[in-house]
């Protein structure tokens, strides 16, 4: 087996079990991408590598790789971000930030930019902020980084359409909007992700979910499981 001779650091995306005792666990690094990753004995508590394997850590990694997957040589945690499971609202959120980001990338394929987006808003679904915004703001900056940024256009009349953005007309792909939503989607795109901005919650869940349809659409996702939470 090769070692990757330099440690990275990683956020766990998803896990799934396998076997009696072990877990594969995919893992979002800063310097490498994503890696799908085995972790032999992670389902028992005496597992070394336990504390590094949970869903939402940030963990720093050195691998080795096998034929099929990578193996942990060695690792520490960085943040468990353990508190986003004190929240269901946060929870939920930051699941479908994990999940949009395992399905829309490819393994060894690295983004620096994505990565210290979803680790900072990890960090704060890890706090306090409004977890609604905050997954708009993320989903809104991720699809600028892959070329797909929302055409943000202030009309007489304004329809969202999930194939191009605001446009000024109707059509089946478009949904009617407000230039008071325009203007707060707007104020996502530019700021930081901590940035306040007090705006009506049924709005909120209005455009989220028009985002997530612009998402669909672009990226080519058939559903996102994280958000049958929300049902």
């Amino acid at each position: 087996m090769d070692t990757i001779k330099d440690f990275t650091l990683g956020i766990v995306l998803n896990d799934m079990d396998f076997g009696e005792t072990s877990k594969i666990i995919r893992v979002f690094t800063r310097d490498y991408g994503k890696l799908s990753v085995m972790v032999k004995g992670a389902k028992t508590n005496k597992s070394k590598n336990l504390a590094v394997s949970q869903v939402f850590g940030l963990n720093e990694y050195l691998f080795r790789k096998g034929q099929s997957f990578y193996y942990i040589n060695n690792a520490k945690i960085i943040e468990s971000n353990f508190k986003i499971r004190e929240n269901l609202e946060n929870t939920i959120y930051a699941s479908l930030a994990l999940e949009l980001i395992d399905k829309s990338t490819i393994e060894r394929d690295p983004n620096i930019k994505v990565f210290d987006l979803l680790n900072k808003t990890l960090n704060l679904f890890n706090g306090s902020l409004d977890p609604l915004s905050l997954i708009i703001s993320f989903e809104i900056k991720y699809l600028s980084f892959l070329g797909y940024r929302p055409k943000l256009r202030i009309y007489d009349y304004n329809y969202f359409s999930i194939r191009e953005g605001i446009i000024d007309y109707r059509d089946e792909y478009s949904f009617e909007v407000t230039r008071e939503d325009i203007a707060y989607l707007d104020f996502l795109l530019h700021n930081t992700l901590d940035s306040e901005y007090n705006y009506g919650i049924n709005r909120k869940f209005f455009l989220h979910n028009i985002i997530i349809k612009y998402i669909k659409y672009n990226l080519e996702i058939s559903n996102f499981n994280s958000l049958k939470l929300l049902s």
